[in-house]
This record gives C-alpha cells, structure tokens and sequence, in this order.
C-alpha cells in the first residue's frame, strides 16, 4: 500500500514594525492542532504505509484504553529518486517517537509521528534542495544557524536516505520493543526495500523519550546500529541510560564502535546538556570513551514538535546522511551509477543486496579507528 506524499501587511513605519512582523512569523504551533493532523503533506519524497507482521506485538492498547490488532502501520520515507534510480542503495535511519505518538496509540500516533506531525519528508525535500531559507523552519533559525546549515550543504550536499517511522509503545517495555525493531522491522525493511544490510548503513534516533531508548536500544545492539542519535533526549524520565550505556561500552567497541549525534535546544525543559547535567555527563563519557560524538545546541524552539521538524530534524537528517555517504565512498558503493527504469520483478531482485551472513567479516569503520 502507497501514500505519495508531495507538502502584508501595511508597514507604516518599516524601521519600527519590522521586528514586531519578524517575531509573528514564529510560531511554535499547539501540540494539540499538530496531533490532529493525519494527511501527508505533498513532497518530492514518497512515503510507503507498510504493515509488518508482529510476534512480538499481535495487539497493543490504543488511545481511550481499547487494545487493537496488530500489525500496525510503519512509514517509510523514500528518496526522491527511489523509483527511477533502480541501481543505488540506501542508509537508513529508524526515528523512535516521543511520549505524545505513544499515548495517542499505535494507529493515531505511532508512525504517524514523524512522517506527519514532524514533517520529515518536507525536511528531507529542504535538505536534497541545497539551499534553506528562515521559510523552511517557519521563521524557527536565526542567522548563524541558517549560515551553518547552507554552509554546511554547500560543503558536502544532501544525499539521500530512508528514513523510516514506526509506533513506539513506550518507556516500560523497551526490551520487547528492541526485539519487535530488530527482529521484525529492520528485516522486513532490509528484504523490500534496497538498503546496505550492514551496520555501517543504519542509524537509530528519536525524539525526547524516544532518544533516550535509541541509545540504550544502541548500546545494547551495536552489532545493529552503527550510528545513534538523540533529539532533546529525556534523560529525566529516563536516567537509567548512561548505566545502560555505560555498561555496555565493551559490547560496543567490540562491535566497531558507535558514532552519535546529540542535539537539544537552549529553551528546552529535557536540556541537561547546557547546564552540565545528565546529558553532558553522558556525552563526556562518550568522548572519552573514544567515540566521536557531534553536539549542536540550537537557539529557537522549545521542547515538542518545532524542534524535531526545524533546527533538530534538518541537521539530525543532514548528519546520518553524510556519515552514510562517507561510508559509501569509501567502500565503493554507489558510484558512477546510471539511472535505469524498472521492467520486471527480477530487476527489483537483481538490484537488491544480499544480506551479510553471520559469518561475514565486518570491516571497521572508514577512517573512525
């Protein structure tokens, strides 16, 4: 099943209402009016409504306290291009929602969260233009944050990725939602969809609660996820992650090691990383564990939906694209490609990587040891 998703005044005195026009034009919108949309917006990136068969969860308790059948709905955002350039493959980033998607359920909330409320398809159309305006965060970016991200696209130019948006059923069973994710999601995504099976092609982040379960879940399953992120991770409702992280710091060198990307927001209630608290403790530890880690602290938007879809979203996508890209280029993967147009079923398997056995040796990261 597919879903195509495509999304004066008069001045008196310029001088004096320029400002006062300038600050309007913020807007962090009410969770409420957010929550209630359900529609794709139309963008350049597709999204897929897929439905994967669950084990784990043959039903979960809904908004209103009515438990529901599984499956339930996960959403895949596509690269613009998916469908005419048969031949490229893709790094993928699995985005875990925050308390908001879970208690609205697994059928109003859960994939639902970033692919509608977060808008990360327009996200990923901004991104693969090469050029963002104060328009594209709805005003939410002061200048130096806007010259960093064009300086940034300019340098190294968007490419694309998969992302992908599924229900998350909360703090209290992270274990079983670990198993659901790696055991049923991430296979059926890696059989349907052209992905590089392979650590280094696959990144887990989230939004508030949900980062701090993607870094546990990476901690716990480094042989997974080579790279992790958090947006205004919640390590207040959540401060069992750095033990959990912490004690899994020999799983993960073993592993090859994990590459994270940390970003919060100075209006932010969960910002414990400016005032040296949970979070820069965690991200300190990281460090001298020997495992890089980018930290952004960005000045517009409070803790919700207008930092995930603003300033977080565009430079967390941004980052899992280039450490994806490096990585492709540095294992000769997708290069001087030509596009071709699909005829038959066994196009789609040919172009379709296998998957990396058990026995397979992992090579280490490009240029990260």
């Amino acid at each position: 099943m597919k879903a195509v998703s495509h999304l004066s005044g008069l001045l008196l005195a310029v001088t004096i209402m320029f400002p006062i026009l300038a600050n309007a034009a913020v807007k962090e919108e009410p969770w409420s009016e957010i929550e209630a949309r359900t529609k794709f917006l139309r963008t350049k990136h597709y999204i897929e409504v897929v439905r994967v068969h669950s084990n784990v969860y043959k039903s979960a308790r809904a908004k209103g306290g009515q438990d529901i059948p599984g499956p339930f709905p996960v959403h895949v955002v596509l690269p613009e291009n998916y469908e005419t350039d048969l031949n490229r493959r893709y790094g993928v980033v699995y985005l875990l929602g925050g308390k908001s998607g879970w208690d609205n359920g697994p059928e109003l909330g859960g994939a639902t969260y970033w692919s509608v409320w977060c808008k990360t398809p327009l996200v990923m159309d901004n991104l693969k233009s090469g050029n963002l305006t104060p328009a594209s965060f709805q005003e939410n970016v002061n200048d130096r944050e806007l010259r960093m991200f064009n300086q940034w696209l300019r340098e190294n130019p968007y490419d694309d990725i998969i992302a992908v948006s599924l229900w998350n059923p909360g703090g209290g069973a992270t274990a079983q939602y670990e198993k659901y994710l790696i055991d049923e999601v991430i296979p059926f995504i890696d059989a349907h969809y052209r992905t590089v099976p392979d650590r280094r092609f696959r990144g887990i982040d989230g939004a508030c609660a949900g980062a701090a379960q993607a870094i546990m879940i990476s901690a716990r399953r480094p042989d997974i996820f080579g790279y992790a992120g958090g947006q205004q991770t919640d390590l207040g409702s959540y401060p069992m992650v750095p033990d959990v992280w912490r004690s899994n710091v020999a799983r993960i060198k073993k592993a090859g090691g994990i590459v994270y990307n940390i970003n919060t927001n100075t209006k932010d209630g969960c910002n414990t990383y400016s005032n040296r608290g949970r979070l820069y403790e965690l991200v300190e530890d990281m460090k001298a564990a020997g495992f890089p880690v980018t930290v952004n602290v960005f000045e517009s938007c409070g803790h919700g939906y207008c930092a995930y879809r603003y300033p977080n979203g565009h430079q967390a996508l941004y980052w899992f694209s280039r450490q994806f890209s490096n990585n492709m280029k540095a294992l000769g993967i997708n290069q001087n490609l030509t596009p071709v147009v699909k005829n038959t079923v066994a196009d789609e398997d040919a172009s379709k990587p296998k998957q990396a056995s058990s026995g397979d040796k992992v090579k280490p990261f490009p240029a990260l040891w």
